[in-house]
């Protein structure tokens, strides 16, 4: 912990940082104001806005669920000092004073003591790796708030200045914690841009385990793998073994590394800045509410409208078991005309809230379908909130390209890649997938309705993110200040992976970066290992591909004898 300043010592820290800020724009024009109005001041109804208001009180209210419910796991809480600050923003709130003079300057104060300082320099790569995410939206979600009650929707011109030094100084915090722990999990959600956000991932020049055709990206000792389908159900009914049908079997994951310490120290030493995960979040096997994020690690998620991801689910399942039955009759007579009832046999965890299950780790993905309620989206929402990044699919490009770049320090966003395309693989089997879903899949999408939740609350903490996010970009931030951003583009080599460039270190290591050590020889054969395999593999597809398509011809050519 930074070591304790009496009254003359932060004021002379503070006026360090003025100066040092005199680098960004001028404080003296409003640039927040326009900022709150954009984001959060087109509320169309009162109903609206009183969701809203729903949401933003809940962002400020998790961060106290660590010292009032001792069952919640939010590791960033448990440092010393943020369950008093917590306390005292609630306090402050309660007598109408946030976003006042005094909790501008409590907020600056507790980040730059405990994180880091402004500099336009590389960060000091020796201090905390925690960049408080959790308390700095239950900061953001208090000024929102307060904007949209007590100032009705007009910011205080004389708070202007204050609260521009205070965002830059919060985004200073997550920019030099990435740096510091220079590794990221990506959670990864299925069917919501997880493979083009690993394809982001190498274009940006991150080291990581491997990068398949099909970008999966993950640590194949860490056993990350999914577990959508039941293949018992699908066995008795084709006789056929289906892949990733282990649902309800094989939960715990097949891996040494375990813990978050294991999987930490593990990654580190292998020198990898990426990797994904597509199974659930870790820990808390025998005690569902300690499932978390490892805090170890630079976390980011994506999340998609639910219903959305479930259509696009079912249709590269379906699109999947027909490339692999490599039998038409069979298929037809398995998928032609399905219900809800068919899926909650074969795929559960598909149509059941599927963001919400992986979460809150193995027991809740595999528990049965119907079991889950409101204690479960309130934990998870609370593990939400912890990520350092929440992105959303459905916000467009320039918001996905606003938070890349600025939040992981990576010119080459997902406008560049199109990996996956629903409409253009059916074509190519001439697929039409209307006739295989389930016919009852209004059904479906309505009995998303935790997942849907849990989407409206990351939602409203993408839209906290993207006001820190724009209001510092217009004052000049750069993830990158020491280097030209804009040379870094078409050259991942160049990039090294953004904030994270520096790679991952252990906790107690003097190393300023990762470097080529004793561990070099086994990096070297685990990502040849890891390339091979993936060689094998591409080469079995291939082999099949073209068996597929030698049978359909041999069977046009029988219909046209």
């Amino acid at each position: 912990m930074a070591p304790a300043l009496n009254a003359s010592g932060y004021a002379l820290l503070l006026s360090i940082i003025v100066l040092q800020l005199s680098m960004f724009a001028s404080c003296t024009e409003s640039v927040i104001q326009p900022k709150l109005q954009k984001l959060f001041g087109t509320a169309q109804t009162a109903a609206a806005q009183t969701k809203l208001l729903a949401m933003l009180d809940m962002a400020i209210n998790i961060p106290k669920l660590k010292f009032e419910i001792l069952s919640y796991r939010i590791p960033e809480m448990d440092e010393p000092g943020a369950a008093d600050f917590a306390k005292a923003l609630i306090s402050m709130a309660a007598a109408g004073a946030d976003c006042s003079p005094e909790w501008i300057a409590a907020v600056r104060k507790y980040f730059v003591l405990n994180v880091a300082n402004i500099t336009t320099k590389l960060p000091n790569v020796w201090g905390k790796r925690q960049a408080f995410p959790a308390l700095r939206r239950m900061v953001f979600a208090q000024l929102v708030k307060s904007w949209l009650t007590r100032m009705q929707r007009q910011l205080p011109q004389h708070l202007e200045d204050e609260l521009q030094q205070m965002f830059l100084e919060l985004y200073e915090a997550h920019r030099v914690v990435a740096t510091r722990k220079g590794i990221m999990e990506y959670f990864h959600i299925s069917k919501a841009g997880g493979s083009s956000w690993c394809h982001a991932a190498k274009n940006n020049g991150c080291r990581a385990q491997i990068y398949e055709a099909s970008f999966v990206c993950q640590i194949k000792q860490f056993d990350d793998n999914v577990r959508w389908l039941n293949g018992s159900f699908h066995r008795g009914l084709t006789g056929r073994y289906t892949r990733w049908g282990t649902w309800g079997r094989a939960i715990r994951r097949h891996t040494n590394f375990t813990t978050c310490t294991q999987r930490h120290e593990f990654a580190a030493l292998m020198g990898y800045q990426y990797f994904s995960n597509e199974y659930t979040l870790h820990e808390g096997f025998d005690d569902p509410e300690n499932v978390g994020i490892c805090p170890q690690f630079f976390n980011v998620i994506i999340i998609r409208n639910p219903r959305k991801r479930l259509l696009s689910h079912l249709k590269f399942v379906i699109f999947q078991m027909k490339w692999d039955y490599e039998d038409d009759k069979l298929f037809n007579r398995t998928y032609w005309g399905t219900d809800s009832r068919f899926w909650d046999k074969f795929g559960p965890v598909l149509v059941d809230n599927y963001m919400l299950r992986g979460m809150l780790g193995e027991k809740v993905y595999h528990a049965p379908i119907g079991s889950l309620g409101a204690p479960e989206v309130a934990r998870a929402c609370a593990i939400l909130q912890q990520y350092d990044l929440v992105i959303d699919l459905e916000e467009g490009h320039d918001v996905v390209d606003q938070v890349m770049e600025l939040g992981v320090g990576w010119p080459h966003t997902l406008r560049e890649i199109h990996d996956k395309d629903s409409a253009k693989a059916g074509a190519w089997l001439n697929l039409n997938y209307g006739d295989y879903l389930p016919r009852d899949l209004d059904y479906l999408y309505d009995r998303q309705k935790l997942d849907m939740e849990l989407y409206i609350f990351g939602r409203v903490l993408v839209r906290l993110d993207a006001l820190l996010l724009s209001v510092v970009k217009s004052l000049g931030a750069k993830p990158l200040p020491w280097l030209d951003f804009d040379r870094l583009h078409g050259n991942p080599h160049a990039t090294l992976c953004g904030l994270l460039r520096l790679g991952p270190r252990l906790p107690n290591s003097t190393e300023e970066r990762w470097m080529p050590n004793e561990f070099q020889s086994r990096v070297n054969a685990e990502m040849q290992a890891a390339r091979q395999a993936g060689v094998v593999a591409a080469a079995e597809r291939a082999a099949r591909g073209d068996a597929w398509r030698a049978l359909a011809l041999a069977r046009m050519s029988d219909r046209a004898q």
